[in-house]
Parts: structure tokens; C-alpha cells; sequence
């Protein structure tokens, strides 16, 4: 079925109060939805398919292991893994959709774990699953948030969102979890662009998420914090042109400071560890020292 087709069809079924027919085929739509993913249309991609397959996936109309097989799809070089590490193309917004696609199938097993109900994955899916996502977080080079014309790509707000739902999964322990924060720590520090739409909001509370979880050690955090220290613009970008050299630098350092205030004023609004405040704030100071002394 073509775009204009599809996008017609569940406009109808949004209009009927997001009703499927009873007697559309759930998996041939599925995949359907997830083709139109690749769309550069804002309506047909977000508001539609993205929904539609939310609630495909959230109210079990897919059985389990037609949810296993969607989650092998989106993790497939045709999704998540297509054209990666394109920049500026139109590729961003397959990656970026399919990743919220993998969000809430592991969100869903996770309700199923929490509410003692069969679980959908096996430990080595939800493994091999959260491998693939952090090689994605590592490798996506596209961050831009909002695209003229064409609609949200927010590629990094989006991985942030799928961190949320692997932080609730019991399946990781900590050393996954230490593997989130230092994937966190990578995103937030780039200096090729600066994050304006609320990416720094969205990581943290995958932060936050994990800084919850009983196998979490404040001092391993503590340990992360202290680590933004050491982290500096990559001799890449270190360029022989002062003028390029001394942006990508104000990009790096908006973007790490940017990302500590977000956590800062998290932690300090939910009433946790002033160990990890008060250790947000030193790193700021540093950060923040040309400014502090002026």
C-alpha cells in the first residue's frame, strides 16, 4: 500500500477513536507501519504509524512472538541500522522512530516481568537488544531535533527515551548500566552541534532512572561525574583556525553544562544523593571557571 493510502486509512481509524477493524491482519499492518517510519511526511510518520504501532504493541495485539519478530525487523539494517552514521539525510528519521519502536516493546516486557506475567523476551534477546542500541547511541552521528518541513527527528532525545525503558529491565546488571552512563556521557559531549530541544532533559531521566536502581553504587556515580573533568574537544576538531577551533569548544562545553544543570536541578527537585548535587556542582564550577572569576 502506498503512503497516500495508508495515510488515509488510519486517519479514519484515528478519527474512530484509534479503532483497528477487527478484521485487518495486525502483522501485515505492522509491518506497514513500520515502512512508513521511513517517511519524510510528519503526519503519516508521527501522529500515525508511530501511534498506531504504540498501541499495537502496548495493548497485545500482537502476539509474542510476532513481538519478538518486530523487535529482530527494527533492529535490522533496514531500521535502526540504516545509513548510519549519515548526516543531515532523511535516513534520521527511520533510525530515530524505529528506536522509539524498541523503547516500548522492552517497556512491555518489563511491565509483563513486573506484573509476574509471562515474559516476552529471553535475557539474551534483551541483551543482545540493548548491544545494538548502545552501538547505535555510539555511532548515530545525526542529532539534529527538529527538521523544517518534515518534523522531529530528535535522534538523541529518542535514544534517551529507549535508555528509560532499559534501565527498568532487570536483565542488566550493573555493568550495562555503567555502559548507559558512559553512552550518555559521549552523546551529551559532542561539539558538531549544539542540542536545543530539551535532548539534555530526556537523557537525564534515563540518568535518573538508574540512580534509582538498588545495584547502582553513589560512588560509581560519583565517579561518572568526576569523570566530565577529563573530557576535552577531540584533536579532530581542535583545528588550526582559531575562529572553527573556538566554536566547536562553545558548542562542547554548552552541551556538557547544559546536561549537568539538567541533572542538578532533577536530583535536587526529587530530594536525592547531595553527594551526587554537590559533586554536579564542583564539575559545573570548573566548567564554568572563566565565567566564575569575571
Amino acid at each position: 500500500m502506498n503512503n497516500i493510502n495508508l495515510k488515509n486509512k488510519l486517519s479514519k481509524w484515528q478519527e474512530n477513536d484509534w479503532t483497528i477493524p477487527e478484521d485487518i491482519n495486525k502483522v501485515e499492518l505492522s509491518l506497514e507501519l513500520m515502512e512508513a517510519l521511513k517517511s519524510t511526511d510528519p503526519i503519516l510518520r508521527d501522529e500515525l504509524a508511530l501511534s498506531f504501532l504504540w498501541k499495537m504493541i502496548m495493548e497485545d495485539m500482537l502476539e509474542e512472538l510476532q513481538i519478538r519478530e518486530l523487535l529482530k525487523l527494527a533492529l535490522s539494517e533496514n531500521h535502526l541500522f540504516y545509513k548510519l552514521g549519515a548526516e543531515e539525510d532523511d535516513s534520521v528519521f527511520n533510525r530515530a522512530f524505529t528506536i522509539l519502536i524498541i523503547r516500548w516493546i522492552i517497556k512491555h516486557h518489563n511491565d509483563k516481568v513486573k506484573n509476574d506475567e509471562h515474559e516476552i523476551l529471553s535475557k539474551e534477546e534483551v541483551l543482545d537488544c540493548f548491544n545494538k542500541v548502545m552501538e547505535y547511541l555510539n555511532r548515530e552521528k545525526d542529532v539534529r531535533g527538529y527538521v523544517e518541513n518534515k518534523g522531529w527527528a530528535h535522534s538523541a532525545a529518542h535514544t534517551g527515551d529507549a535508555l528509560v525503558s532499559f534501565a527498568g529491565s532487570h536483565e542488566l546488571a550493573k555493568e550495562q548500566l555503567l555502559q548507559i552512563l558512559e553512552g550518555i556521557k559521549d552523546k551529551v559531549s559532542i561539539c558538531y552541534y549544539v542540542y536545543r530541544n530539551e535532548e539534555a532533559e530526556r537523557l537525564t531521566t534515563a540518568c535518573i532512572e538508574l540512580i534509582k536502581r538498588d545495584d547502582m553504587d553513589e560512588g560509581d556515580i560519583v565517579e561518572w561525574i568526576r569523570s566530565f573533568n577529563e573530557l576535552e574537544v577531540p584533536k579532530e576538531y581542535q583545528l588550526s583556525n582559531a575562529l572553527e577551533a573556538y566554536k566547536y569548544t562553545h558548542s562542547f562545553k554548552e552541551n556538557v553544562k547544559n546536561f549537568l544543570r539538567s541533572l542538578y536541578f532533577r536530583l535536587k527537585f526529587k530530594g536525592m544523593s547531595p553527594i551526587i548535587i554537590n559533586e554536579i556542582e564542583v564539575v559545573l564550577n570548573n566548567f564554568n571557571e572563566f565565567y566564575n572569576n569575571k
